[in-house]
């Protein structure tokens, strides 16, 4: 009689800290997912105020440094912002600004397009309470 009750306080205990190893509980309180920003935030108005034949001293006060440069391309200044909350797609933009004798010849971005992909395998307590979608800066 005794081990019976030994075995069934061992099989609660045992049970209990799996439960407690099972990740995400949907009865308990959800932590705050912060969103996360990488790169240069660029602004709408910012983008609107480059124009072809602006100086690169310009583009420079209004955007600030490039992300990432290369010896390979001097006349080109890549600007990349990425933003999204945790565990969720990640918006990617990207601004490509290329120079010709230090004066702006040309301008690429993809401000029109939403890149960044939700995983396809979800837990289920994701699926019951998604993420909220956050608006971007570019």
């Amino acid at each position: 009689m005794e081990i019976a009750r030994l075995r069934h306080l061992l099989i609660a205990m045992l049970l209990t800290a799996l439960v407690g190893c099972g990740g995400d509980p949907f009865w308990l309180p959800r932590a705050h997912r912060i969103t996360i920003q990488q790169g240069n935030l660029l602004s709408e108005r910012q983008l609107n105020e480059i124009k072809v034949g602006m100086d690169q001293n310009a583009v420079r006060t209004l955007l600030g440094a490039p992300v990432t440069g290369t010896p390979f391309r001097e006349g080109r200044w890549d600007y990349l912002y990425t933003s999204g909350p945790a565990g969720a797609a990640i918006t990617a933009k990207k601004l490509a600004i290329f120079f010709e004798n230090e004066v702006v010849a040309r301008i690429d971005t993809n401000a029109e397009q939403e890149s960044g992909e939700i995983r396809e395998s979800r837990n289920w307590w994701e699926r019951l309470f998604p993420p909220a979608s956050e608006p971007t800066g570019l």
